[in-house]
């Protein structure tokens, strides 16, 4: 089963908590599941004072006596600790979500260059040992390196859509016709 991540855990957390606020059963290993070490440490302090706050007081007649005394069952402090839980999971998706890139960037690193540096020990020619590194990375499910564009390229590339606006509405009528089924003609191969 694979391992949950930040971009995960807020969904799983408020799927167990509607569970918990619907009172259903819920294994005490599967409240644990989802929680961070602190997380578990926190209810179980909690739970610990309601244990000793049961030794003192007589359980409490009317919920407004249980609101005074600070009464709570097992249930609601998980359900306290879950929705702090998720408070937390949601505050630091951001973060997790630059980890979990940078930890795949540095993976998909460390398979090409893997790849690309045993292709070159082969004596393999560079454009070689490229393809051997980006066929690493597309086995392992990893993206290859995407064309990142710089301020001059997309200046260079406005201005080239510039140009062919510019030079399409120059076209005589049977150019027009012509580049029409140029187009037709690079659709229909793409779908072949």
């Amino acid at each position: 089963m694979p391992k949950l991540n930040i971009t995960h855990l807020p969904q799983r957390l408020k799927e167990r908590l509607e569970k918990l606020e619907r009172g259903e059963e819920v294994d005490k290993k599967d409240i644990k599941a989802l929680l961070d070490d602190e997380q578990i440490e926190r209810m179980e302090q909690a739970w610990s004072k309601q244990q000793a706050l049961r030794k003192i007081h007589k359980p409490p007649k009317t919920s407004e006596e249980a609101n005074k005394i600070g009464w709570k069952t097992i249930r609601e402090v998980r359900i306290e600790i879950y929705k702090q839980a998720i408070e937390e999971a949601e505050g630091g998706l951001l973060d997790g979500i630059r980890k979990l890139k940078a930890d795949s960037e540095v993976k998909a690193a460390k398979v090409f260059m893997d790849a690309w540096s045993g292709a070159v020990k082969d004596g393999k020619p560079s454009l070689s040992a490229q393809s051997a590194g980006n066929i690493a990375l597309t086995r392992a499910g990893l993206r290859q390196g995407e064309v990142i564009a710089s301020k001059r390229d997309k200046e260079v590339w406005a201005m080239e859509d510039a140009l062919r606006k510019q030079f399409e509405s120059e076209m005589t009528k049977e150019e027009k016709e012509q580049l029409a089924l140029l187009k037709e003609h690079e659709k229909a191969s793409q779908k072949k």
